[in-house]
């Protein structure tokens, strides 16, 4: 089937929030085994993925560190390598070159997260759950289509990278000075 078919295949729900079974849907076009590599290494980059605003990040992604794997049903063994229960936090989110249009407020429940790269996108605003991420160290939001930045952002003391170039930025918020670790600022086209 080609490219085009299969992704126009699905669409007829276009503008509407997708229900459970859309989530369930888009949960097959990531592969367990990356999930299950995620959740040993504390890193998912689902890059280039085609993710649109109509395939949104799936739910079960912000929920990674909260939900039990698919594979704890079906591995209840103590012996075997893949032991389930040892998972790491996600520490670093890779969600760039897609056609993401906004991010979900879910991002909250990924309170680990130190790297997050949405750069690529069609992101025209942020959440301002994206506050509540207090260990960010890395923030690339770089071409994209933001033409501000929520003052939340500004809460985060850890930050020390944000790439902001080829957006569509007029200022920055006031409370910017309130970034007191960030060596590395890019806002510059």
């Amino acid at each position: 089937m080609s490219g085009a078919r299969r992704r126009g295949a699905g669409h007829s729900l276009a503008g509407f929030r997708r229900g459970a079974g859309q989530d369930e849907a888009n949960a097959a076009a990531i592969p367990q085994g990356l999930l299950r590599a995620a959740r040993k290494s504390g890193q998912l980059n689902l890059s280039g993925r085609e993710l649109t605003e109509d395939e949104e990040v799936p739910l079960h992604i912000w929920r990674i560190n909260l939900d039990t794997p698919e594979e704890a049903h079906q591995n209840l063994s103590f012996t075997g390598a893949d032991r389930w229960w040892e998972q790491t936090d996600l520490n670093k989110l890779i969600l760039s070159s897609n056609k993401l249009q906004c991010l979900s407020d879910d991002i909250k429940l990924l309170p680990a997260l130190t790297v997050l790269d949405v750069h690529d996108n069609q992101l025209t605003s942020l959440p301002s759950a994206i506050g509540s991420l207090e260990n960010l160290q890395k923030l690339n939001l770089s071409h994209n289509k933001l033409q501000e930045i929520p003052e939340e952002l500004t809460q985060l003391k850890h930050l020390r990278s944000l790439l902001l170039q080829h957006n569509e930025l007029y200022h920055l918020p006031n409370e910017f000075g309130q970034l007191v670790s960030l060596e590395e600022l890019v806002s510059r086209s």
